[in-house]
């Protein structure tokens, strides 16, 4: 399915190119341009199709797919700004009554290039692997012995291709710089299709877990279930690091204790079954948890905010969406949950949305990855 709507995405921009190739070429060598842009489209959309998922198991194919990605990427930044040129063409030729002269047409041609370029390679060499660490205060409120505690949050790492186990080495390492004292990972994590990367870092993970004092805490995310469950759950069980199943586990005693929950991965869907079954995840995570006790609550899909929210949940941390990987000024532009990206608040409870370290899709713009810590005080 996934590999038939990415087939259908490389036609569309491939059309849309053909369709405005007046817009991006001069005139003199608009056909032969255009050809040459469609034979390659062509080429290399029957290759993905012939090729995936294969090619993704091979040390070659990360490049491969990430040079396809920054040239179809290329072509909707002349698309974009085509579209626009050509609107205000048509506007100002309205408006005056007079066309753009031949001249004017060729510098609009050639300025185009330059930001569609520019964003591009932006995108696919600088902003993708440019990870922000993100600082959030939560006001800790009665809780006092939350004072000070800090929780590092990794997501949606998408180990594989494009995020190499020794990648995911240094951003342990920033962590553990920040003195964290839990991390918690909201799934996503072990995307490799090569099983043996997917082991590595789940060494690496329980080498580094001695350094956070409360532990290393897990929920499953979509690519998990992917990737072979059962292996991950049986290497996983050797570690130091929890995954926490639709179950809860303490953190420290007393009249106002400390849990952590975690859930596993369902869709966003909102149909009743798949309602009812993300609520009866909640409910049996919080099976065992007090109701004076602080509850923070992993999840790996952000729709769970709609579940935390009702049982009160104090923290709930999430991921999947990637922020949308697609941003303007802070906007996403792809909205596609209800829940996008950042901090959500009701009535009393918080809800955080991560954009992830890395994702499956190698490409961001006004959307950089992130790894967020949440630091608990007590405020007055």
């Amino acid at each position: 399915m996934f590999a038939v709507m990415t087939i259908g995405c490389l036609l569309c921009i491939t059309a849309l190119s053909f369709l405005l190739s007046g817009e991006i070429f001069s005139h003199s060598i608009k056909k032969s341009a255009r050809k040459k842009m469609l034979g390659i489209n062509l080429v290399v959309t029957v290759l993905f199709f012939v090729l995936y998922p294969g090619i993704l198991t091979k040390d070659f194919g990360g490049v491969l797919t990430k040079i396809t990605i920054l040239w179809f990427m290329l072509q909707i930044f002349l698309i974009i700004l085509a579209v626009i040129i050509k609107v205000l063409r048509l506007i100002y030729e309205k408006t005056s009554g007079t066309p753009v002269d031949e001249s004017r047409r060729r510098f609009l041609r050639g300025c185009i290039w330059v930001p569609a370029i520019a964003g591009s390679l932006y995108g696919g060499l600088y902003e993708y692997g440019r990870i922000e660490f993100t600082n959030v205060d939560i006001d800790a409120g009665e809780y006092t012995r939350l004072s000070k505690l800090k929780i590092a949050q990794l997501s949606d790492v998408h180990l594989g291709q494009f995020f190499s186990v020794r990648h995911l080495q240094e951003v342990l390492i920033q962590i553990i710089q920040q003195k964290a004292d839990m991390l918690v990972l909201t799934g996503d994590i072990f995307d490799s299709t090569k099983g043996s990367d997917n082991d590595e870092a789940i060494k690496l993970l329980n080498a580094y877990a001695q350094f956070f004092p409360f532990g290393v805490y897990m929920c499953w995310g979509n690519h998990e279930h992917l990737r072979g469950i059962d292996h991950l759950k049986e290497e996983l069980s050797k570690t130091n690091i929890k995954v926490l199943n639709n179950e809860s586990v303490k953190i420290f005693s007393g009249d106002k204790p400390l849990y952590i929950l975690g859930v596993d991965f369902l869709n966003g869907d909102m149909t009743p079954n798949v309602v009812q079954a993300r609520e009866k995840y909640v409910a049996k995570a919080m099976e065992n948890v007090p109701e004076n006790a602080y509850k923070i609550l992993l999840a790996h899909h952000s729709i769970f905010l709609d579940e935390a929210f009702k049982n009160k949940i104090n923290l709930t941390l999430t991921g999947h969406t990637h922020g949308g990987q697609f941003g303007f000024m802070g906007i996403p532009l792809l909205p596609m949950f209800k829940y996008m990206s950042g901090k959500f608040e009701q009535d009393g409870c918080i809800g955080y949305v991560s954009r992830g370290a890395g994702s499956w899709f190698p490409f961001r713009i006004g959307c950089p990855p992130e790894v967020t810590f949440f630091n608990f005080k007590v405020k007055g």
